[in-house]
């Protein structure tokens, strides 16, 4: 979210003469709703849908605070309007927290296809994860350009408090910039406010969005105004080595695999190349090879193949590309140590690497969520890109 301020909705009593009722010598608000950073991370757009939308999960910060000894909010409601200012609009998808009558556990949720936000087991796979709630909730909008949640109680009021919510939003492909309009409505559980009608003013902001690299590419070039500028290098060709523990690990490498391309990544894993009978130890092979860098997966399994404790017929795919690594290590360390990258993911074990990647002495990198601010040093990496270039030299003394 692009604002250097705080960005607040004040929520405010007033009579119907519009002065604000006094509370204090001075009069006061009754409280407020506070956005935090909105987070966005960029998401594969189903081959079903139509290529004019680019798509993104979109993770909405907000804080109820209230005002001490003033009446409860018997249900407050936030919105957020993707649609109010673009002959264009942007539409939402899916949302969460999904409508509940009751309380609820904390629950993890993963995208399918269509691009629907649903439960599931492995937390650590999780496109999103949504905290236990006692409120009663509501949700409007979804299909539509904006989405509203609304926040009520059974009894005492609702309580003050961070609160998140997420949105799938989809956006005219190539729009890079995307106006939100947030607004709050609520009723305060008080017989005295009767002759009072709770008033607010919405707050307009601009969410700056990390567009796909297709379309990033697009947009850069009709910005650019030197046609003298030297066409972008092509992106890094990275190979992803790792082992099948299970189902869950699996699911992640694919997940990384798709982070990784999203961020302009040219990301290769077997998954991909099963449309067709080929020999995969050639394949390995060639990948690895041709590969700018090849990135290892921590688990389990790769620590054991790795580290020779399982028979031949063990993982023969793995073993296959493992020992290719150490054969090209031990013949050419200074070529070979800076393109194998250990990386852990959510839910893995710095101790879960082969001991040949020597992930102590050596760098290697920790992914804990799947989004673009987790994998920026490794990108740094991929893309030789130094958080902090060197400076020239000076002239001396």
């Amino acid at each position: 979210m692009s604002s250097e301020h705080t960005i607040a909705v004040d929520l405010t009593l007033v009579d119907e003469g519009s002065r604000k009722i006094d509370t204090a010598p001075d009069g006061v608000r009754i409280g407020a709703v506070s956005l935090g950073m909105w987070q966005e991370d960029v998401i594969s757009t189903p081959s079903d849908m139509s290529d004019d939308w680019d798509t993104y999960l979109i993770r909405i910060n907000y804080e109820l605070a209230l005002e001490p000894d003033l009446p409860p909010l018997r249900w407050f409601e936030i919105g957020a309007d993707f649609a109010s200012d673009s002959p264009e609009p942007a539409f939402v998808v899916d949302a969460l927290p999904h409508a509940t009558s009751a309380p609820r556990a904390p629950t993890s949720y993963a995208l399918n296809r269509y691009l629907a936000l649903v439960p599931t087991d492995f937390d650590s796979s999780a496109a999103a994860h949504v905290p236990g709630t006692t409120d009663v909730i509501n949700v409007f909008g979804i299909g539509r350009g904006a989405v509203r949640w609304q926040h009520s109680s059974p009894a005492g009021g609702v309580l003050q408090g961070a609160r998140s919510a997420w949105a799938v939003l989809a956006v005219p492909k190539g729009r890079v910039k995307q106006t939100v309009e947030f607004s709050v409505r609520y009723a305060v559980e008080s017989d005295k406010a009767v002759d009072y009608r709770p008033t607010q003013q919405p707050v307009s902001f601009t969410l700056t969005l990390s567009a796909t690299a297709q379309s990033r590419e697009a947009v850069e070039t009709q910005d650019s105004t030197d046609p003298a500028e030297p066409p972008p290098a092509s992106p890094p060709y990275v190979f992803i080595s790792y082992a099948h523990d299970d189902a869950r690990r699996k699911a992640n490498a694919l997940r990384f695999g798709e982070l990784l391309r999203r961020c302009g990544i040219d990301a290769h894993l077997d998954q991909w190349d099963c449309d067709e009978r080929g020999d995969w130890s050639l394949w390995a092979i060639r990948h690895t090879r041709e590969a700018d860098f090849v990135i290892v997966l921590a688990s389990p399994m790769c620590k054991a193949v790795g580290n020779g404790e399982v028979d031949y017929k063990t993982h023969r795919g793995l073993q296959t590309e493992l020992g290719q690594l150490r054969e090209l290590l031990h013949s050419d360390s200074e070529q070979w140590v800076p393109k194998i990258l250990p990386v852990v993911l959510p839910g893995e074990r710095v101790e879960d690497l082969p001991l040949f990647l020597r992930p102590y002495t050596m760098d290697h990198y920790l992914v804990d969520e799947f989004t673009r601010e987790e994998i920026e040093e490794l990108l740094r990496v991929l893309t030789r890109r130094p958080r902090r270039p060197r400076p020239p030299l000076g002239p001396g003394a």
